[in-house]
């Protein structure tokens, strides 16, 4: 009886965790950017995805459309602090890949952290901010957010060697 062995790949990091908590801050700003813009242009105010954030843990209803002191701060603190954290989760799972994969990765993985706030953590804690979660705004906040990180990630990603 003969033994398969397998020979161990050195696993080479695209982004460190602090790199992915970099990018997610900055994608997480991207996110609130994006998310606001929208939210404006559909009629809903600048302000309510960020307060909607800060409702959450605040508990302030109805969710102002406007700038809200600390309503506000609190909000993009903690959409820039869950990013954060989001990317710094994301760095630590991701390989090396094709740049294109690790776009559509990303992208990817931006939706899903969409779905899982939106259809698992907010709809049964806070039904006034799920309301403005479950937004088309939101939504593309998030595949921004991913899209940042893979376009970190493909700028990071160290050359892949020719298989002969």
């Amino acid at each position: 009886m003969t033994v398969e062995q397998h020979q161990r790949r050195t696993r080479i990091e695209v982004l460190t965790a602090r790199q992915g908590l970099a990018a997610g801050t900055v994608a997480g700003l991207a996110l609130a950017l994006v998310a606001g813009a929208l939210s404006a242009a559909a009629g809903n105010g600048l302000w309510t995805p960020v307060n909607a954030a800060g409702s959450f843990f605040l508990g302030v209803q109805p969710i102002p459309p406007g700038p809200a002191g600390l309503l506000s701060l609190v909000g993009l603190l903690v959409m820039l602090l869950m990013g954060g954290l989001l990317g710094a989760l994301y760095a630590t799972a991701q390989e090396t890949l094709d740049n294109p994969s690790l776009l559509v990765i990303a992208i990817y993985y931006g939706g899903v952290t969409w779905i899982t706030a939106t259809f698992l953590l907010l709809s049964w804690l806070n039904p006034a901010v799920q309301a403005v979660w479950r937004s088309g705004a939101l939504l593309a906040g998030h595949l921004v957010y991913g899209a940042l990180l893979g376009l970190v990630a493909i700028w990071r990603n160290p050359p892949r060697e020719a298989k002969h």
